[in-house]
This record gives structure tokens, sequence and C-alpha cells, in this order.
């Protein structure tokens, strides 16, 4: 079985390249290799979601990510470092096929249960509560190679387009959704604490406090056991060394000032990121999952044009996705401020 790749790997990427110089002049033979350029630069956009170095098989069809073929080329894809942490507060939802958004719902009563004697009926006194609906959107992209690229073999260019491309389609995504994880952190907890206690020992306590605000906040909501939850922060690199300092605190290691020590209470995982939307000094934790949601109607898709653009000679690829997500619950959210 051969292989195709588009790893930089100049003897690795000659067989895509070789593919793409033969079908400049020979239709038939375009025709016959095109599913297999699509597939390669299709998987290639995809990366950041499979193991790095991981061998996949190519796509049966455009549009059926989980379906593969026996026969079809490996695709030997090395993953770059993209920030995907947004993952992490959102729970993915499958979404039937056919269907472009879901329907998120807040039960506020009805559901309980109770003690039933023998021989009795559950008694059911009906739900009340809101439901949001949430679409999902059409993003879309293309990449094209020219005449001039491929035949001079400029495969360093070739992949530098290839990676500015990938690159962008997720860097899109990410911002979508730490935009709404920006957007949802409407509670905040203060910096708190005394001047005379140290900047660490406030830190400790305001993260303690803000935890505590989100597990008391969600006890009754069906969210299971919030006083054991592990939530997720997303803060800036620029409060790594304060949050990593507080963090690490040993129980009797602040106990000068106040006689009691402190530390973190809480199962805490730390997301850093450089994205626009979380602000240093302005970390942001979440209860993870439940009503903050994500789903793909369709995952990224390449679609080819039949043969070569003839007024520019180029070989073009056009990339779509149709995706959406929403927080339907925005007590799951608890800004931190640190002063």
């Amino acid at each position: 079985m051969s292989t195709l790749s588009i790893t930089g790997d100049v003897r690795k990427d000659r067989m895509l390249f070789d593919d793409l110089n033969k079908s400049l002049d020979d239709r038939s033979y375009a025709a016959k290799k095109a599913p297999k350029i699509k597939r390669a630069i299709q998987a290639f956009l995809w990366a950041p979601k499979i193991k790095q170095n991981k061998i996949i098989k190519a796509f049966s069809v455009s549009t059926d990510f989980s379906r593969l073929t026996e026969n079809a080329y490996n695709v030997t894809i090395e993953e770059d470092n993209f920030d995907l942490g947004w993952q992490r507060a959102f729970r993915n939802v499958p979404l039937s096929t056919g269907s472009l958004g879901w329907e998120i719902y807040n039960v506020t009563n009805g559901i309980a249960f109770q003690k039933v004697e023998e021989g009795g009926r559950i008694e059911q006194n009906g739900m009340a509560g809101t439901k949001v609906r949430v679409e999902c959107d059409y993003y879309g992209g293309a990449i094209g190679f020219t005449d001039r690229m491929i035949r001079d073999r400029q495969i360093p260019a070739m992949l530098d387009m290839a990676m500015m491309f990938r690159n962008a389609f997720w860097t899109n995504k990410g911002d979508n959704h730490y935009a709404l994880i920006a957007a949802a952190a409407l509670n905040q907890t203060a910096w708190a604490g005394a001047v005379a206690e140290g900047q660490l020992r406030r830190d400790v306590q305001t993260i303690n406090n803000a935890c505590f605000a989100l597990a008391n906040r969600n006890k009754d909501k069906g969210y299971g056991n919030t006083a054991t939850a592990r939530f997720v922060m997303y803060a800036n690199l620029l409060d790594r060394e304060r949050i990593d300092a507080a963090l690490a605190v040993a129980v009797n290691t602040l106990n000068g000032v106040a006689g009691v020590g402190v530390r973190v209470g809480y199962a805490i995982d730390v997301v850093y990121t450089l994205n626009q939307y979380i602000l240093a000094g302005s970390p942001i934790i979440c209860l993870p999952g439940q009503k903050a949601q994500t789903a793909e109607a369709m995952a990224p898709t390449t679609y080819t044009p039949d043969g070569v653009d003839p007024l520019t000679l180029n070989q073009m690829q056009a990339v779509w996705s149709i995706d959406g997500a929403a927080v339907a619950d925005t007590d799951q959210f608890q800004e931190v401020e640190l002063g």
C-alpha cells in the first residue's frame, strides 16, 4: 500500500507533488488521482485531533469522517502545537445525520426520586423549565497551489501555505469557543484577604472562594457532587507564575499573619493560553461540560473543483465545516480577579 503525506520531508512528500505535477498535463490522470490529493489535504487539516505521527486511513467520502476504506492511501501527519484547551470546558454533542442544531434544556422541577410503597405508583408532577436552541454555522476557506509552484516542486512554499491554512482554521475555532467562555463568566470573585497577608496567601484564598462559589451555586442542578468536582481554569500565560505558586502551596506554608495555614482545597486543571479573550489578571474557572456544549454537523471537509482553473492554472481546494457551540448556564463559569 502506498503512503501519501504532507510532512515537510521532501522524500515523503514526493508522491503527492508527483501526482499534482502529472495531473497538469493528463486530465485522465488528474481525474484518477484527485480523490487521493483531496484526502491528503483534508487529513492534514484534521491533524490536530489525531495523535502525533499516527497513521490513519484516508476517508472514503468527503462528508463521512467516520468511515474509513481499506484500500485508501495511508496518510502520515505530524501534529503541530495547537491551542485546543477550550475543548476541556465543553461537552461534545453528537448530532443526528442532517441536523444543523440541537436544544439544551434547563429543567427546574419534576425530576425526583421518592419512596414508593409496595404496589404503589410513581407520581410525576410534570416538568417546567426552558430550552435553548443552538444552531450550527458554516465556516469555509480555500487553498490554492499555482501552476509554477507545482511544476517547480516548491514543496517548502506549498507546505507553508498548507500550514497557514490549517492554523487559520483552528485559530478561528478556538476564538469562537474562548469568546463564549469569557462571555459566560458573568460571576466574579474579588481578590481576597488583606494587604498584610501577602500576594500568595491572598491568591490561594481567592481561588478557594471562586471554587466554593461555583460548587455551591451548582449543587442542586443535577450536575453531580460539585463539592468534589474537578474544575478547569483558563488563565493568560502572564499569570502562570502566580497560579502555579498558589496551587503548589502546602497546608502549613502560609500560616504566618493569620495563624492558620491555607492551601487550594479543590481539584483544578489549568489551561494556559494567549488567546485574546482570556485576559491577564482575570483567569476563569469553570465546571466543565453540562450545559456548555459544542457540536459538529460536518467536520472539516475538502471539496475539489473538476479540473484545473483554465484562467489561472491553479489547483484549488475548498474546505467547509459546520459547527456550533453555546453556554446555556452561565453559573458554570466564574471569573477570578487577581489584584
